[in-house]
């Protein structure tokens, strides 16, 4: 067989000191940890952070305890034959790694689990298919946690949320004022900008803007030079100009087919 698979389980406890400590065994053990644990790797002791994981290589000793109270894991140990299982994945072996918290790798570890206890029928190929789909899964939803990765996903998760205030009233916003709450240049900002989303901050704006200005003329009595002023035009006929490069039609057309067709 080209994989086969020794034991699975899904452990939890609320023992504060569990704690595993086993000699090394001639097989693959995949380990994904829900909690922070203290795990030794390679003769050092490391405290991990919640979603970490582990594969242990065949014949390498197995050491780690719970903290701070509970401990929940799910694991699963194999060997494979004929097949490049790990080899193209990229994963390290007696290595921490991190897994994102919406991966699903309990719930197969669960059906292995029962497969496992099952001895009235062969379920050799169903668990073979779900520890591929379970490392496949791993290799998608892995997750790089070096002090680079964190700034980089802070960045990220900020000009994010800045987007979301724009978008809720661009009219406030310009372009300088979005690199000065970032401590940036313009020009380093806008490269930033639209690495991330595909666009530049000032088009961005400017997209946003039209949007707005759309959403108030269909939904709202108010006047063109009012909407004007709400989308943060200092003068009704640029307002109108800009509008018509956008969408083709003056403000007043915009409404009056809006209507027409509601």
């Amino acid at each position: 067989m080209s994989i086969r698979i020794w034991g699975a389980f899904n452990s939890r406890t609320e023992h504060e000191s569990f704690h595993l400590d086993i000699a090394g065994e001639p097989c693959y053990m995949l380990v994904h940890f829900h909690n922070p644990v203290e795990i030794t790797l390679r003769g050092s002791r490391i405290i991990t952070e919640p979603n970490a994981c582990v594969i242990f290589a065949p014949d390498t000793p197995r050491e780690y305890r719970s903290l701070r109270g509970g401990f929940t894991n799910d694991y699963v140990k194999f060997t494979y034959e004929d097949e490049q299982l790990l080899e193209h994945t990229g994963l390290p072996l007696n290595e921490l790694f991190y897994v994102d918290t919406g991966w699903i790798f309990e719930e197969r570890i669960s059906r292995i689990t029962w497969w496992l206890t099952d001895v009235m029928n062969d379920h050799t190929d169903e668990m073979a298919e779900a520890l591929r789909s379970a490392i496949e899964e791993l290799c998608q939803n892995r997750i790089d946690v070096s002090p680079k990765a964190k700034r980089d996903s802070l960045t990220a998760m900020r000009l994010r949320q800045i987007r979301s205030e724009i978008s809720a009233s661009p009219g406030e916003w310009t372009v300088e004022r979005m690199a000065k709450s970032f401590y940036m240049t313009r020009s380093h900002f806008s490269v930033l900008y639209k690495k991330q989303f595909g666009i530049s901050p000032g088009e961005d704006i400017y997209q946003l803007t039209m949007q707005q200005a759309a959403k108030l003329l269909e939904s709202s009595s108010l006047s063109v030079d009012d909407i004007s002023k709400k989308c943060g035009y200092s003068g009704c006929e640029n307002f109108i100009r800009s509008f018509k490069k956008y969408f083709g039609i003056t403000p007043l057309r915009y409404r009056s087919n809006n209507k027409q067709s509601s």
